[in-house]
């Protein structure tokens, strides 16, 4: 869990920090966001050469940063670039509630990545999978959340990113992503209270 939120802080803090620093320079908002989403880019070609390989999900994001951030300087248009996070946010919350519909669900999927060098634990939820329907269901509700969280995240960011000026869309989408950040933490505190009440005996 540290990992994942030291990662998504300099996801967001990275391009925010260039942005920033690019208007406080003087620079316009579409040079200051194509700066930001230029370090996000690098930040993922880095991490690449450093881990020595580019999984499919880094190849994704440092493309469609790639591919937004060419379409924009060359239409001018900076809200292209404002809408690549409801692009990626909008892309990971159909997959992550597509697998609850097929197949095993994605979050079931990445912890079972995490504890790769556990066999003996995945021995067991394997077992608890094929057995117990409240362990499925519990991947299942976790999936289903945070999907649902990412999608609606991906929404309302669209239609702010063409509704509101780009100066206020460009300070209010970090303030969004915390929220959704926070959003999903409140709600994985509570539902894992919630768990932890509902399996003591009465």
């Amino acid at each position: 869990m540290r990992k994942v939120l030291a990662g998504l802080l300099w996801d967001i803090g990275l391009p925010l920090v260039v942005y920033y620093a690019g208007r406080i320079l003087g620079y316009d908002v579409l040079p200051a966001l194509a700066a930001g989403a230029g370090a996000a880019l690098l930040r993922v070609a880095v991490i690449a050469v450093v881990q020595r390989k580019l999984n499919a999900l880094s190849a994704f994001v440092g493309g469609t940063f790639a591919l937004l951030l060419v379409v924009s300087l060359l239409t001018g248009d900076p809200r292209i670039l404002l809408a690549k996070e409801s692009v990626l946010s909008g892309t990971a919350g159909l997959l992550l509630l597509g697998s609850c519909l097929h197949g095993r669900p994605l979050v079931y999927a990445i912890a079972r990545k995490a504890n790769a060098n556990k066999p003996e634990l995945l021995a067991e939820w394997d077992d608890r999978w094929h057995t117990q329907p409240p362990f499925r269901k519990h991947f299942t509700t976790l999936t289903a959340v945070f999907g649902g969280v990412l999608l609606a995240d991906a929404i309302i960011r669209l239609v702010l990113v063409y509704t509101l000026p780009v100066n206020t869309m460009a300070n209010l989408s970090p303030l969004m992503h915390v929220a959704a950040l926070g959003t999903l933490t409140t709600w994985s505190l509570w539902y894992r209270n919630h768990r932890h009440r509902a399996m003591q005996p009465s």
